[in-house]
């Protein structure tokens, strides 16, 4: 399940660079949770031309990350932001301070919504 969950992610940012028959495969196996046979009955070939596919774009979408490293970076800043939501979530101020401490705090939310559009 994590591979899914990973490979979800890859494509997330590189699924358009892969063709629109390997996008397809890898949709109906990622976000549809299709086997390789189910996959293969739905769209007409073998079962061995799905796994074919998911293989070499899994290793497609390894190649940009290792290249572009988009993926790498999200999670770093993801992990960054919770931190630092967390930590400005402990402070306490008054006035001023508490404004400026508010306003980091908002920002915060909105670069994580932005992630959850994603």
């Amino acid at each position: 399940m994590e591979k899914r969950v990973e490979l979800t992610l890859l494509m997330d940012f590189y699924g358009p660079l892969l063709t629109e028959h390997r996008r397809e495969i890898l949709s109906l196996y990622c976000d549809e949770d299709m086997s390789f046979q189910e996959i293969a009955d739905q769209l007409g070939i073998s079962r061995q031309g799905v796994h074919d596919a998911v293989k070499s774009a899994e290793a497609q979408l390894a190649r940009y990350e290792k290249t572009l490293g988009l993926a790498s970076r999200y999670r770093q800043i993801a992990r960054e932001v919770r931190r630092c939501r967390a930590l400005l979530g402990s402070v306490r101020a008054d006035g001023a301070s508490q404004a400026a401490l508010n306003e980091a705090l908002e920002a915060l939310d909105r670069i994580s919504g932005i992630e959850a559009m994603e």
